[in-house]
């Protein structure tokens, strides 16, 4: 069933019965109900890509993502689809399993499909952002979130590591912690350098730190058992949820769940009552996700080419 069937039934012009559909107040009332009535009896559906197709729109976002199983990337989606969803847009969502080559090839596939816009995640191994030259080229507008690198080309939404690694660090000095076991990720990754930065800069030069880059959860408790065992260590900074976990099952192992001070990343639904001495700067994928989506549609809506760099604001737990 087309249009142009319901004209037909109707004796009336395509163009009358698609302006009765959309309630177009130059179509009489008595015309828009037959062709309400008609469409609802035959269980006619407007094709929304043809539409969207004439309109120069894919009305399609996609949200191109390292990971799917961290705790963190369900509230991101969560946050980017409530958003667009409410302005008629859907995601398609793009898994890169932390291959630069995935992401690169997913971006082509993005940009061969015409969508309208791009939420991007870098994966570990991206180290720069030649390959997203093909977006600026065909004007499809996209926003870095979450694990960025600095672009004047690119909006970004995304914490402050520096600043939130600092306040990690602060509480290390207020607690008076003579040593400190700290894990990041893998070394190459820019989020890991910028909170290194950020917990070296603010710790006080009397307490001993202990650096270790971890890839999972088992590295991370392979450090901190260590730690524990040679250093009698009992404060430990972790850089993201999964590092936690295998922190906290050390000090688990060795009970001192009573006495190790735990500072580090999470989203907080897990971790704090897996160690009740956990204090975290809380990552919300809600809100990354939700101001992501609100950058994409400002440069779909409005046109608009500047450039935002967005800073989250955080706190510690």
């Amino acid at each position: 069933m087309t249009i142009k069937d319901l004209a037909s039934f109707l004796k009336v012009s395509p163009s009358t019965v698609s302006r009765a559909l959309n309630n177009h107040p130059d179509i009489s009332l008595e015309v828009r109900q037959r062709v309400q009535q008609l469409a609802e009896e035959l269980q006619f559906k407007p094709n929304s890509f043809a539409a969207n197709f004439r309109k120069k729109q894919s009305k399609l976002i996609a949200v191109v993502l390292p990971k799917i199983y961290r705790s963190f990337i369900p509230d991101v989606i969560e946050g980017i689809t409530k958003k667009l969803s409410a302005h008629q847009f859907q995601t398609l969502v793009l898994i890169t399993e932390d291959q630069f080559t995935s992401e690169a090839e997913a971006i082509k596939q993005c940009c061969d499909m015409r969508v309208d816009g791009i939420l991007l995640s870098l994966s570990n191994q991206t180290k720069d952002l030649q390959h997203l030259e093909r977006c600026k080229t065909m004007g499809i507008p996209l926003v870095l979130f979450d694990n960025t690198l600095q672009s004047d080309f690119f909006a970004s939404v995304h914490i402050n590591d520096q600043i939130a690694a600092g306040l990690c660090a602060d509480l290390f000095n207020h607690k008076h912690v003579t040593r400190v076991a700290a894990v990041f990720g893998p070394e190459e990754l820019q989020i890991s350098q910028n909170r290194k930065v950020g917990l070296f800069a603010t710790l006080n030069k009397d307490i001993d730190v202990a650096t270790c880059y971890a890839n999972d959860a088992q590295a991370a408790f392979v450090f901190a058992d260590e730690q524990i065992r040679k250093h009698q260590t009992k404060a430990f900074f972790g850089i993201s949820d999964e590092v936690l976990l295998g922190i906290v099952t050390a000090v688990k192992e060795h009970n001192l769940s009573k006495q190790a001070l735990v500072v580090g990343f999470s989203d907080g639904l897990t971790m704090p009552f897996l160690h009740r001495e956990l204090r975290y700067i809380f990552h919300d994928g809600k809100v990354v996700g939700a101001q992501a989506a609100e950058q994409i549609l400002k440069h779909i809506e409005s046109n608009s080419n500047l450039i935002e760099h967005i800073e989250i604001p955080v706190e510690l737990y």
